[in-house]
């Protein structure tokens, strides 16, 4: 079943899928601004699929952070089991670790699910070393689908900034991902019979081959941002 799930994963469209696709690219992307060691904290960490990427890219120690209690349940099984991984199902609005505690900080597609998105991003920034990263995606608006999940649609550039700002941080570089030509794709796909999951999810994606500036060019739906807390 495991070697069933891992193919599925890899090759085989859902709307996880397709992130995994085109987000981890620009967030591994993102962790080559910073030192790739020490401890890396995953804020909404969810299955554990991409703190568990993070940890083949060098660093030592990871945190996995998740409130919902069947994605805590997955990230258990796929993260909890390893060594040097510790999970916990806690809320992001307080993060039970010390201040400075951390090297870098990765939170992806969570900010705009948390009414209180200042008090998130001020824990997310309390418990980073200074100097240390955060690495942070969101949607960018406008929303191509509602999403009842959201209490926002999402952070242009300058207000993902904006938020983050007030605790020490200073935005490094902006990517973008999730172009509008794969969102209709995606779109298409989720009409099919069992929501397309049959589709090969390079068929999918519209993306991967673009330069940062046409990604940015074709209306994207993702928005990551590097930060580094001052010293």
């Amino acid at each position: 079943m495991s070697l069933l799930r891992s193919f599925a994963r890899r090759w085989l469209f859902t709307f996880n899928t397709i992130r995994y696709r085109v987000e981890w690219p620009r967030i591994e992307q993102a962790m080559r601004m910073t030192p790739r060691q020490g401890v890396i904290f995953d804020g909404g960490a969810g299955s554990g699929e991409f703190v568990r990427r993070c940890l083949e890219l060098g660093f030592q120690e990871a945190i996995a952070l998740e409130y919902d209690e069947q994605n805590f349940i997955q990230l258990q099984a796929n993260a909890g089991r390893l060594p040097n991984v510790r999970v916990m199902r806690e809320s992001l609005l307080d993060i039970p670790l010390p201040d400075a505690s951390v090297d870098v900080v990765l939170s992806t597609q969570v900010l705009e699910h948390i009414t209180d998105h200042e008090r998130a991003a001020s824990e997310l920034c309390r418990i980073l070393k200074p100097g240390g990263y955060a690495v942070i995606t969101v949607p960018r608006p406008p929303e191509p689908f509602p999403n009842p999940e959201h209490m926002r649609e999402g952070y242009t550039e300058d207000e993902l900034t904006a938020l983050f700002a007030p605790y020490g941080m200073k935005a490094l570089a902006h990517d973008w991902f999730l172009t509008r030509d794969t969102v209709d794709r995606m779109l298409s796909c989720a009409k099919l019979p069992v929501k397309g999951v049959f589709i090969p999810v390079v068929l999918v994606d519209a993306e991967t081959q673009l330069t940062p500036k046409e990604r940015r060019e074709l209306r994207p739906y993702g928005l990551l941002t590097v930060f580094q807390k001052a010293t």
